[in-house]
């Protein structure tokens, strides 16, 4: 699953010129001029200016006073990105609704969707389940990742498997399968 098309375009004409911000405030990567508008991006540079965010949500505040006439929904959908969730993440598998996420850190389950591709194709290649690092954040009311998630090259073996397969099918259970943060 994916967020809209409309919703997608929104979601990276809200999200780059945050990240500029960011970048031009904490001074993440000086070679990055502007994020917003760019041709090319190299992942790994945008994922830095994205994790300084995640640990000062904080600056959300500062551009948005720095914003003049904003919408109040974009506001609301800024407001919404201080609760991202920054971590190793085991995606365990893939439904039509999103894909299932298990935080390694306290094995909380999410559906999460892509932005305007599905986390499943952007894996399709892959063996399940993949551990990745990558952002939780809420936009609207679905959970979505910052668009950089980064796959690790760890296999992992039968015994893990059905470990997390156990926990999602607990997590199914008993409802408590985490759609919004």
């Amino acid at each position: 699953m994916t967020l809209s098309e409309k919703d997608g375009k929104l979601y990276y004409e809200l999200w780059l010129p945050l990240l500029d911000f960011v970048n031009q405030k904490y001074k993440v990567n000086k070679s990055v001029k502007k994020m917003a508008g760019a041709k090319v991006l190299e992942p790994v540079d945008v994922k830095a200016v994205s994790d300084k965010l995640c640990e000062n949500t904080s600056v959300i505040d500062e551009y948005m006073l720095s914003v003049a006439d904003m919408p109040e929904d974009h506001r609301k959908i800024l407001e919404s990105w201080k609760r991202c969730r920054k971590g190793k993440f085991i995606i365990e598998r893939h439904l039509k609704s999103g894909s299932i996420l298990i935080s390694l850190e306290d094995e909380s389950v999410y559906l999460v969707s892509g932005i305007i591709t599905s986390i499943e194709e952007m894996f399709y290649y892959r063996p399940m389940p993949i551990l990745v690092e990558a952002t939780l954040m809420p936009f609207r009311n679905v959970i979505i990742t910052d668009g950089l998630i980064m796959p690790s090259n760890l296999i992992i073996g039968g015994n893990m498997k059905r470990q997390f397969k156990d926990i999602y099918m607990t997590a199914k259970q008993n409802g408590e399968i985490q759609k919004s943060l």
